[in-house]
Formats: structure tokens, C-alpha cells, sequence
């Protein structure tokens, strides 16, 4: 019975010192880093690796497995060396003095994701808005020397910065190209003249397949004309068109 007690009484005094020392260890593990010197810990935070820094396509193979995650959205609708054909009704947004209304087509090619080249033809057909009428009928204005475009035909150099997606009355989800293009044409007039233009665009695309889309176009055309035979004075005349209609693309997207 003694040497029962006397181990009980060991036990009991030795359990805690124990515990003591063990606590002791781990404190001083806690503890380890603030009780480093400022030099230490700079070393410390240099030794550590720092997460890649991402600034063009190329950076993507500096990224770390499983610490850095880069997720890059592939567009619905693809355009690299596809053609894309468009067709729509068109209207002139600002002539005074007559109403121009028609169809333009467009055949262009993408040589990648932002660079296209594009060929333009419009047709328009043309009336006498009331006020011209009235200036040749009640005032007896001459009415011939006005001028107002009949057609037009150009290529341009299509650039496609921006690509995205919208919601559609939080029912759809509509991917979307938004574009700009530049480039020379010809400009057929009432007149019955064909002046050098510079034509300038921009609109969106919006996917419907990845054949398919619907687009709108607002283009800009700048040229000269005479407005006076006689004199061969030329002016500067400045036509805005607006465009909503159907793009097909060719061939069949194997990619995406």
C-alpha cells in the first residue's frame, strides 16, 4: 500500500510540471516571430514567393498551380478567318431637304479577334421632303443644286476592341462585339457626280448562334461636291446613315 501512494503522489507532481514545459515550448514557438530582429523578418518576407504579377498573355505561364487562378472567358461567337456577311435597311439621319432610305451590304473577313477588313455598298432611293418643294413651287428656289447622296461603296479596316456580355431583361444573357472601322469609298449623288468619301463606323454585334447575329451600324461619310456647275465651287458635305439588320458567318466555326 506505501508504494502505491508514493507512486500516486509522483505521478500527481509530475503530470503538471510536464504540461508546464510543453506549454512553455509552444508559447515559444508563437512567439518565435515577433521575438525576430527586423532584419530577420525583411529576410523572411524576401525568401517568400511572391505571387506573379499578370500584365499581357505571355505572363500566364509564371502562375503557380493551385495559388494563382486566371480565368479568361473564350467569345460565344468567333470571327478569325471566318467571313462575315451583313445585310440591313438603311436610312440617312440628316438631310434637310430630302428623305433617303435604301439597303446596304457588307462582305468582310477577320484575320483575327480585332482586325477585319470589310467592303461597303449602300443603294438609296430618294424623295423631296415638304420644305424643298415648297422652296421651288411657292418661293421659286432653285432646288437642282442641292445634293444628296445616292449611293456609296468602300472598304474599310474594321478594328474590334471590346467584347462582352449583357443581360436581356434578366431573362438572356447576349454575348456582344462593340467596332469601329475607317477607310475610302466613292459616293454616288444626285447630281449624278461620283466624289472620293471617307467613311467612318461604328457599332455592336450581337450573337444569336455562332453563325449568327444581329448588328447595328451608324457611319459617318465625308465628301466634296459642286453645288455650283458654273463656278466648280466644291463643298463639304457631311452624311449620317443608321443600319440594323442580319449577320451570317462562314464557314462553320470548328473552334471556340
Amino acid at each position: 500500500m506505501g508504494p502505491l501512494v508514493g507512486l500516486l503522489v509522483g505521478l500527481l507532481i509530475a503530470v503538471p510540471a510536464l504540461a508546464q514545459e510543453e506549454g512553455d515550448e509552444l508559447e515559444g514557438l508563437f512567439n518565435k516571430d515577433e521575438q525576430q530582429t527586423p532584419e530577420v523578418k525583411n529576410q523572411s518576407a524576401e525568401s517568400t514567393p511572391k505571387t506573379a504579377e499578370i500584365k499581357e498573355m505571355a505572363d500566364l505561364g509564371k502562375l503557380s498551380e493551385f495559388s494563382d487562378v486566371a480565368i479568361i472567358q473564350k467569345r460565344f461567337l468567333p470571327k478569325t478567318a471566318r467571313f462575315e456577311g451583313y445585310v440591313a435597311p438603311s436610312i440617312v439621319l440628316n438631310d434637310a431637304f430630302f428623305i433617303n432610305y435604301g439597303v446596304s451590304g457588307r462582305l468582310g473577313y477577320s484575320f483575327n479577334e480585332k482586325f477585319g477588313a470589310e467592303f461597303l455598298a449602300t443603294a438609296l432611293l430618294t424623295t423631296e421632303r415638304s420644305i424643298t418643294s415648297d422652296l421651288r413651287d411657292k418661293r421659286g428656289v432653285v432646288t437642282k443644286s442641292l445634293i444628296t447622296p445616292k449611293s456609296y461603296l468602300g472598304v474599310d479596316f474594321k478594328w474590334t476592341p471590346v467584347y462582352g456580355k449583357m443581360a436581356w431583361l434578366n431573362e438572356k444573357i447576349i454575348p456582344f462585339d462593340l467596332y469601329f472601322s475607317v477607310g475610302p469609298g466613292l459616293t454616288g449623288t444626285n447630281q449624278g457626280s461620283t466624289e472620293p468619301s471617307l467613311h467612318f463606323g461604328t457599332g455592336q454585334i450581337f450573337a444569336r448562334t455562332q453563325g449568327t447575329a444581329f448588328r447595328w451600324d451608324f457611319s459617318w461619310n465625308m465628301f466634296l461636291a459642286k453645288t455650283d456647275a458654273a463656278s466648280g465651287q466644291k463643298n463639304l458635305f457631311n452624311t449620317l446613315y443608321l443600319s440594323l439588320g442580319m449577320s451570317f458567318f462562314f464557314p462553320e466555326a470548328t473552334y471556340r
